[in-house]
Order: structure tokens, then C-alpha cells, then sequence
């Protein structure tokens, strides 16, 4: 029997060849009536909740999507808003008379208070230290660039960041001479917590200005001790910036029990947003240090706070509506709950991987580390051999390479089932 999902996909092709439009339309709306808005009642499992929210992506029945860490998968929800936000903007376009900026059919000129504000409560930032961005690479790069740095001044980060959050500092260091020491982050994290606070402390000097890391690393989702090493760049007056690409949206986020400087994310991976947000948080007594680097009109502005970083000039209002609504559908659940389930279905990924004599764990074995992030290979198997082994189950994970092996993000639409699927994979290879 044909699903609802497998149904609308095939009407909507049509639809798009000038064939079926009114079928297309009322296949459509068939399965919008099947889903009632997502609001957990009191007393429900954990189970309960995520078999519910499951429902509320276009990802085909049996399909595990397991790459968050690359794009995050978008609920029901946001692509409607991404829709209708298209629709109305095109018919509503010529009502728009310019005569003031907030409310136009456009970002980049106008204020997105409300947004901003809703951001902001996810991360327990002010509105006025919130930006909202493209993505983490322009909130960093924005950062990097800002900065008045000297050649010789030093920024410390690690061996194991992304390429759009060390690249702004790689470029900066090319160009104007300033020091960028990558630390080697595995040694230390094999000791421990402390050993990675100790790493960046050794590396100190009386010319660190800045220290960069990622929350949650990205190829094999190292929690670092952030706290810890933000109050160790406050000890030593220099700021400390978050790349929290991996973070929003998969664990509970407080920027000011971090105690952050800056934080940058990438809600359309965890917080399933439309591709192409992000979020920007500059404390607001260092705003000051930072200098726009795009500019449109209210640059120097001071007054405005973050708002002075948003100054791209024409944006998407859709994109904005659909991360509304991103927002909406994780505040229904709860982060809480996010983050606990998160971590269940690793927790149980990396126990099975455990008992498999072949398989060698990249992310660490120190649960103090631990994310939803879980990267491993299989001795033998290349990594694309074993993301092509997982797809034949149709488990979408993302190969690395053979000495890492295969990156699998667990976040809510994966269920205990799909981690069990896995582990059945990995099991039948034969040595």
C-alpha cells in the first residue's frame, strides 16, 4: 500500500509538470489532517513524546536519519511556514508602502525583535546581544574579522574544529599576522576534563587575546568543558568565543551560566530550522570590541545592540518565519527532554558498539564528553562501505574517513529501534 508520504511526493511531481494540481493539493491537505499540533500531554513517556513528533517530518516511513550534525531535519511545521511565508510575501508584496522598516517583506533591515527575543530565551540572551545571521561560519567570521587584532596577539583553539569556525581565525592570521595555535585536544581528552583546561592554560601567554572552541565538536562530538575554559579566558583578560553549531538545539544551552563572550549556531542542524539560519550572541559590554564588517545603515548605531551585526541587506522573511516555527515545535517539547533523549539513544548506540569485538570508537570512551554525536569504524570495512552497508538499511549516516570510520547523529526523530538497526549491521560483518 502506498504511504501518504510516498502519495504526496508522487502527486506533487505532477503537480510541478502541470498535471495534477487539484489531486496534488488534495493529497496534501489529506495528510495535514492527520497531524494535530505537537503538545505533549502531562504524564507522557519520554517514548510516547518522540513517536508522537516523529509524525511531523517528511522523512519516509522506515528511513533513520541519522546526519543532524550535517543539516538538521525540518518538522511539518517549519516547511509550512517556509511555504505560506513564500505565498504571502509574493501576493502581498506590492501592499508594502516603505515607510518604515519593520515589518518589510525582507530582512536585514529590520529588527526581528520578537525573533530575536525568542532566540534569545532558547539561549537565555538578551535581545539586545542576539543577531541573527545566515549560519555559524558568518557569526564567527563576523567575530574574526571584528576584532582588532595585532600581528603576534594570539587566539587558542584546537586541532579539532570545523573549517567555518577556525577559517575566520586561519584568514585573520594569513592576512594581518596574528598567531593562531590549534591545540591537539585528543591527548588531553583521553585524561579528562581537567586535562583539556589544563591543555589551553599551558598554552597561555601574555599575548592571548582569544579563545575559540566548539561546544560540541563536530566530527566526534566532544563536549568540552566550556564553563571551565570561559572562566579560564576571563582569569587572563582574554575573550572567550563558542561555536555552538552543534550544540543549539541538541543540549540545553545558557550563555549566561557559560559566562560565553560570543556564541555562534547553526539552528537548521539541531533545531531543525530552515538551511540557512543562524544565530549570533555578543555579550553586550563587549559589543564595543567588535566592529561590523558588513554594513548598511544602522552600523554604527550603538544603541541598537546586536542589531548592528545583522546589516546584510536583503535576506529571506520566509527563512525567518520558518525558524519561528522551529522554535515553537522545540519549546513544545522541551530541551530538557531533547537533550535526555538525545543522549539515551547514543548512550545505547556506544554500549552495543562495545560488546562488538570489531569495532573501534573514534568519539571518546569518557562519558563526561559524551553527545549525540557517535563517530566509529569497523575493522576491515572502509567508511563508505559501511555508510553504504547502513543505507542498504536505510539508515542515513555520514562516512568520514577509514580511520574515523562513520559519524551518526541521534537526535529526536530516531528511535531506539532504528539505534538497534545499527547495531545489527555492524554485527553481521564477519571477520
Amino acid at each position: 500500500m502506498t504511504s501518504n508520504t510516498e502519495r504526496r511526493v508522487f502527486l506533487t511531481r505532477l503537480a510541478l509538470a502541470g498535471i495534477a494540481l487539484p489531486f496534488a493539493m488534495e493529497a496534501d491537505a489529506e495528510a495535514r489532517q492527520e497531524l494535530t499540533p505537537l503538545a505533549p500531554q502531562p504524564g507522557a513517556t519520554d517514548a510516547e513524546v518522540f513517536e508522537r513528533a516523529r509524525r511531523h517530518f517528511l522523512i519516509p516511513p522506515g528511513v533513520a536519519y541519522c546526519n543532524t550534525g550535517t543539516l538538521g531535519a525540518s518538522p511539518r511545521e517549519v516547511v509550512d511556514a517556509l511555504v505560506q511565508g513564500i505565498e504571502s510575501l509574493e501576493a502581498e508584496l506590492a501592499d508594502w508602502p516603505y515607510f518604515q522598516a519593520d515589518g518589510e517583506p525582507l530582512t536585514g533591515y529590520q529588527k526581528l525583535t520578537k525573533l530575536r527575543a525568542q532566540m534569545g530565551a532558547l539561549m537565555n540572551g538578551s535581545v539586545d546581544e542576539i543577531a541573527l545571521v545566515q549560519n555559524a561560519t558568518m557569526g564567527m567570521g563576523f567575530l574574526a574579522n571584528g576584532l582588532d587584532l595585532d600581528a603576534g596577539d594570539e587566539v587558542l583553539s584546537t586541532d579539532q574544529e570545523h573549517g567555518g569556525g577556525i577559517g575566520p581565525f586561519r584568514l585573520k592570521a594569513k592576512r594581518y599576522g596574528v598567531v593562531v595555535k590549534e591545540l591537539p585536544l585528543l591527548d588531553a581528552v583521553r585524561k579528562g576534563p581537567k586535562a583539556v583546561v589544563q591543555l589551553f592554560a599551558d598554552a597561555m601567554t601574555r599575548r592571548t587575546r582569544v579563545i575559540m572552541f566548539s561546544q560540541i565538536t563536530s566530527g566526534l562530538g566532544i563536549h568540552l568543558p566550556t564553563a571551565e575554559l570561559c572562566a579560564l579566558a576571563r582569569e587572563h583578560g582574554a575573550l572567550s568565543i563558542v561555536d555552538g553549531a552543534q550544540a543549539i538545539g541538541q543540549v540545553r544551552v545558557d550563555v549566561k551560566r557559560l559566562d560565553c563572550d560570543a556564541y555562534v549556531g547553526s539552528p537548521h542542524k539541531w533545531l531543525m530550522a530552515p538551511k540557512g539560519t543562524g544565530a549570533l550572541y555578543i555579550k553586550r559590554d563587549v559589543q564595543d570590541r567588535v566592529w561590523p564588517t558588513l554594513a548598511s545603515y544602522a552600523w554604527d548605531d550603538e544603541d541598537a545592540g546586536a542589531f548592528r551585526f545583522m546589516q546584510y541587506g536583503t535576506g529571506s522573511l520566509p527563512v525567518a518565519h520558518g525558524l519561528r516555527a522551529a522554535l515553537d515545535f522545540i519549546d513544545a517539547i522541551g530541551m530538557e527532554r531533547i537533550e535526555r533523549w538525545d543522549l539515551m539513544l547514543a548512550n545505547r548506540l556506544r554500549d552495543g558498539l562495545a560488546a562488538i569485538p570489531r569495532v573501534r570508537m573514534s568519539s571518546p570512551g569518557d562519558r563526561l564528553f559524551a553527545s549525540a554525536i557517535t563517530t566509529f569504524a569497523v575493522e576491515g570495512v572502509s567508511a563508505r562501505q559501511l555508510q553504504k552497508d547502513l543505507w542498504a538499511r536505510k539508515v542515513r549516516v555520514r562516512a568520514q574517513n577509514d580511520e574515523r570510520g562513520v559519524r551518526l547523529s541521534a537526535h529526536l526523530y530516531v528511535s531506539p529501534a532504528d539505534i538497534d538497526t545499527v547495531l545489527d549491521v555492524v554485527r553481521a560483518y564477519r571477520g
